[in-house]
């Protein structure tokens, strides 16, 4: 994949990750149909005013594209940069844990400050180093160096059926204090779980964890989304007995799994 690093500002590919993420729905339960210069300033916690200018100069050194009817697009140039961003940035999330010992709660803020500062030549050890992971701590799919992002069919939480089983893959959301609450709820991508109820009206989602939690799924999986290992904390998976769990309905949509077929 072409380097453009050294072709825009920090502050310009930070506007191109965000764009890239309103426009795929990586940050939500759905994508974007079309991205707005409001969207984005709300995304960038900017005004619209300076969301406006930023987009201007990308506009004119070719990276994204404006108009009424389609709002704001990528061009090839625009999402190539935005998924190198993307990368080093998951990349790190990966290192941070594996090597320096943080938890999934506290990589997120710790990669935004590291991910402008560190060479292609480091993030291709850290890759390297880590195992050539699939997947950041949360979840999310890590682009390839060719600029290539795995396409994953995950379900929210909240779309599996009762007595229907799954395995947690994503969090789509990055609040510490959520993750930490979710961490003591053992539901880290990686969990197996079965769904036993969806209250109506939006009301609590009950479901049954099916086994140890996996935490070292937040090491890293390998390319075809298993386990590197079936040891974690010393048990195998599915060693430790069931246990049942309640969510808000809120946060459950937040959580992305894969439907499986055992029960």
């Amino acid at each position: 994949m072409q380097t453009f690093c050294g072709l825009t500002t920090d502050g310009m590919l930070e506007y191109l990750a965000a764009i890239y993420k309103l426009i795929e729905g990586e940050d939500s339960a759905t994508a974007t149909s079309k991205v707005t210069t409001t969207a984005l300033s709300e995304k960038m916690h900017v005004s619209p005013a300076a969301a406006s200018s930023m987009l201007k100069r990308l506009e004119e050194t070719g990276f994204v594209e404006r108009s009424n009817v389609d709002g704001i697009t990528l061009t090839q140039q625009g999402v190539l940069a935005a998924l190198q961003l993307i990368r080093r940035h998951r990349l790190l999330e990966v290192f941070l844990i594996q090597v320096m010992g943080f938890t999934w709660d506290q990589v997120d803020s710790e990669a935004h400050r590291l991910e402008h500062a560190v060479s292609s030549a480091f993030e291709e050890r850290m890759d390297a180093l880590c195992g050539f992971p699939s997947h950041c701590p949360h979840g999310d799919p890590i682009p390839t160096k060719d600029g290539v992002l795995p396409v994953e069919t995950l379900l929210p939480l909240t779309s599996l059926k009762p007595g229907q089983a799954g395995v947690l893959r994503r969090v789509g959301i990055r609040d510490a204090r959520v993750l930490r609450y979710l961490t003591r709820l053992s539901l880290e991508p990686g969990q197996s779980l079965r769904m036993v109820d969806v209250a109506p009206f939006r009301g609590p989602v009950t479901m049954e964890l099916l086994g140890e939690t996996p935490a070292a799924y937040v090491n890293g999986v390998n390319g075809d989304g298993a386990l590197k290992n079936g040891m974690v904390n010393g048990t195998h998976n599915g060693g430790a007995p069931a246990t049942t769990q309640i969510l808000g309905h809120e946060l459950a949509e937040q959580l992305f799994v894969l439907p499986s077929t055992f029960s």
